[in-house]
């Protein structure tokens, strides 16, 4: 049974209603002989509406359906009351939940809430668009779709940034997609084609593979990388890896990830790779976790350890690894109350010295192994009313230490140190803080020292260390002078003099105390610093007032021994190098610090250094450079400057970044580093070129990848250019 065709006028058995929209409700389960509720009412307006025996119902101009969850918008409808199916035709839209579906025709049952829609551009959540020639709607979840592509892009009449173009697929929303027949293109082009593709339509994580990474350098060859992704739960996921070299290297990953609760998160890489010089599989581990829990506790861990830390740094020609020589390991559960907090640690560092050129054998790794500590501290706090503040660290460890073959060994250290300051009242403009403390550290075990006074082993006696410090911070007198500007703001001169005094007594031959850390190393001291303070603040209107500028003048002075020793024809001076810094901030995103040293002897520069930054919304620039000279050659000795910037259009799609590394002494570009971003509407690249020059390394590398949204990474290529070995 079908619609008779439509004709203008008036029809016979038509309500007409000029101008007007008829609306009326059926329940379908009056049709279907069952009562009706409110979620079955269907809603129906039109200009024309016409039954057909009272089952069939035709309608035209601006057609407006509603029923349940669907919204239909059509210029022609036909409903079979008895099946609850439909005919829709001209500018046909469905409307469902969160998708939606324009089409020139439609085949739909109200229903089972499926049907098929012809020549139709649908919107897919969360991210999908189809354009295509035909669109099966299967269930709630699952579509079909005919010669047509998919995007992330938004349709228009211009092609897509980004597509899929497939002959047929299937969808589940928030399932997978099974393509058949694919072409990727971008712009139109066709860029890549496989018979079949199977990817995640998903909000929330999926399973699956990833896109492979490819690459290639000349150390190692050719590059394929493949992973695959496994949310085992909601709280926990895991990432495997597999890497193919072509000069027969071989990788085998995985990365694990959690987060059992809000405040608790974690991660852990393992990596293993076989060396085909020595059919060696060498391994790496990295892992990080941190937790708070209830009562002011907290955890923290972290695990980096590998089996041959040499072999990865010639492997990864990496400049962070190679920069960074230490291997460092530890766990600790802390508990702070108030000023008040107490830790428990164990940690591991291992210090790997790379084999140098010439070298047969490997030099000897320093292992410090801390396997227990218990530590309790106390921050500044006042003795009930009175002015005195007392402050405390307390601690007991078991300690193991690797320096050389017979430099090894395990041993106790009981370390306590309390401090007790006085905080005078005095006048506003001068204040006076004295400070006193002292230090006991017991050890189970001293150094062995041979003839020439440098320790060979370890001696089962115990050692107990003590020694004084003492303080006294003098602040002031201070004067001030204010002006103010034709404008109404004002300017503040703030002249600050200070002397800060520090004294550490002598805690005796140190050349047998087992240094683990800087508790173990103590630098005897009877010294004092003068300093002269300018602070220059500028307050605008009835805003507070900030700090524009600052010049500090300072230099230390010992009452014993020498801060500068002599080298002829310089003599030693117990003056210590003469200071100048400067800093400014003369507008908001601008920065720059400034400092000199030179002396004690006049002419004798030793170090100057200048940092200054800019930031203008989304683009800045910085700038580091130092220098350090020789008093007694009177000339450079090291001069290396740092650039650093990233140029951005506000709100812009694109982003320039780039950062240098220069030697002036040695004329030599150490690290160039050179990045460019780019965000379109759905999809973004990135592209990274690094040139890294040290001894012992040089590389250059690059990095090509491309994003697609609702996809993830369609791309990703890096490699080596260098050829070092």
């Amino acid at each position: 049974m079908r619609c008779p065709p439509a004709h203008g006028g008036r029809q016979p058995g038509t309500r007409h209603i000029t101008e007007a929209l008829l609306a009326f409700s059926l329940a379908l389960g009056a049709w279907a002989g069952e009562p009706a509720g409110p979620a079955q009412a269907i809603s129906l307006q039109a200009q024309h509406q016409q039954w057909v025996e009272d089952q069939l119902l035709c309608a035209q101009g601006s057609v407006r359906v509603s029923y349940q969850d669907i919204r239909l918008q059509c210029d022609e409808i036909e409903v079979d009351l008895s099946t609850m199916k439909l005919r829709a035709s001209g500018r046909v839209v469905l409307d469902q939940a969160d998708s939606r579906m324009a089409c020139d025709r439609l085949e739909f049952d109200l229903r089972k809430k499926v049907g098929t829609l012809y020549a139709v551009d649908a919107f897919l959540p969360p991210t999908y668009y189809f354009r295509g020639a035909e669109l099966e709607k299967l269930d709630e979840t699952h579509y079909r779709i005919k010669d047509g592509l998919f995007t992330s892009c938004q349709l228009t009449t211009d092609a897509p940034p980004w597509s899929i173009d497939v002959a047929e697929a299937t969808l589940e929303i928030e399932g997978y997609g099974h393509f058949r027949g694919v072409s990727m293109r971008v712009q139109g082009v066709p860029v890549f084609y496989t018979p079949r593709l199977l990817w995640p339509i998903k909000r929330d994580r999926a399973a699956g593979f990833l896109v492979p990474n490819f690459g290639f350098n000349d150390r190692h060859g050719a590059y394929l990388g493949t992973a695959f992704f496994w949310p085992v739960s909601r709280a926990f996921d895991t990432t495997f890896y597999l890497d193919l070299y072509s000069k027969d290297y071989v990788g085998i990953g995985d990365e694990l990830r959690w987060a059992p609760a809000e405040n608790a998160r974690g991660s852990l890489q393992l990596y293993t790779l076989r060396d085909p010089a020595t059919n060696h599989w060498e391994w790496k581990a990295f892992g990080k976790h941190s937790q708070l829990l209830a009562g002011g506790y907290s955890i923290k861990g972290q695990i980096d350890e590998t089996s041959d830390l040499d072999f990865f740094r010639r492997f990864e020609r990496s400049a962070d690894r190679n920069t960074r020589p230490d291997l460092f390991s530890f766990l600790t559960l802390s508990r702070t109350w108030g000023a008040q907090s107490v830790n428990l640690r164990s940690d591991h560092r291992r210090r790997v010295y790379e084999t140098l050129t010439g070298q047969t054998t490997p030099p000897p790794d320093l292992v410090l192994d801390r396997l227990a500590e218990v530590e309790y501290r106390l921050r500044s706090t006042r003795v009930g009313a009175t002015p005195l503040y007392v402050s405390l660290v307390a601690l007991g460890d078991a300690l193991r230490v690797e320096r050389s073959e017979t430099l090894t060994g395990q041993y106790g250290r009981l370390d306590v140190f309390p401090t007790v300051s006085l905080l005078t009242s005095g006048l506003p403009w001068l204040s006076l803080t004295p400070t006193i403390g002292g230090r006991e550290t017991y050890y189970t075990r001293r150094y062995e020292l041979d003839a020439n006074r440098r320790p060979v082993r370890f001696a089962d006696e115990a050692l107990a260390r003590s020694y004084w410090t003492g303080g006294l911070s003098l602040v002031g007198p201070s004067v001030s002078r204010i002006w103010e500007l034709a404008s109404g703001n004002k300017l503040k001169h703030l002249v600050e003099p200070r002397v800060e005094y520090s004294y550490i007594s002598n805690p005796g031959d140190q050349r047998i105390i087992p240094v683990f850390d800087e508790k173990d190393s103590v630098l005897v001291a009877n010294r004092c610093r003068w300093i002269i303070g300018n602070r220059l603040f500028y307050k605008e209107g009835a805003a507070g007032s900030r700090e524009v500028a600052s010049l500090e003048l300072y230099q230390d002075y010992s009452f014993t021994g020498p801060l500068t020793y002599a080298r002829p024809p310089l003599e030693e001076s117990r003056k210590g190098p003469f200071t100048a810094a400067l800093r400014t901030t003369p507008w908001q995103g601008l920065s720059i610090d400034v400092r000199a040293s030179a002396g004690p002897f006049a002419g004798s520069m030793r170090n100057t250094s200048l940092t200054s930054s800019l930031a203008r919304g989304a683009s800045n620039v910085a700038l580091t450079w130092s220098s350090t000279y020789d008093p007694l050659k009177a000339r450079m000795t090291a001069s290396q400057a740092v650039l650093s910037g990233a140029l951005s259009p506000s709100g812009g799609r694109w982003r320039l970044e780039t950062r240098m590394v220069y030697d002036f002494q040695n004329r030599l570009a150490l690290d160039q580093r050179y990045a460019f971003r780019w965000r379109g509407s759905c999809w973004s690249a990135f592209a990274e070129y690094r040139d890294y020059r040290a001894p012992g390394l040089n590389s250059r590398d690059y990095r090509i990848s491309i994003d697609l949204t609702g996809l993830g990474t369609f791309l990703d290529i890096h490699g080596g250019l260098d050829s070092s070995p």
